[in-house]
């Protein structure tokens, strides 16, 4: 397969060709970068509410930078967050 073959190259050329197209789609990628703000700076509160391990709390806090493979571990992060919060809840409530 040819460089000039790879679909995103097919995206760029739409783009450049129709530069309405871009508007609809950096509106798309601004709202999903501001969705994935709101829940690591949401979840980072929780952590530091709930005393999260350190560890967890230094990965979450990394996560914030904007680069493309820190989002996709900060994605991970907020998945295992999503479990660890309700084995902290539920150890909280049973003590």
């Amino acid at each position: 397969m040819e460089m000039n073959e790879l679909p995103i190259f097919h995206l760029i050329e739409l783009i450049k060709s129709n530069p309405v197209v871009a508007v609809p789609l950096l509106l798309l990628v601004v709202g999903l970068l501001v969705l994935y703000y709101i829940a690591m700076v949401r979840s980072v509160i929780a952590m530091l509410r709930l005393e999260a391990n350190n560890v967890l709390l230094v990965f979450a806090f990394l996560a914030l930078f904007p680069f493309p493979l820190v989002i996709l571990a900060g994605i991970t992060i907020l998945i295992i967050w999503h479990y660890h919060r309700k084995d902290l809840e539920a150890r909280s409530s049973a003590s």
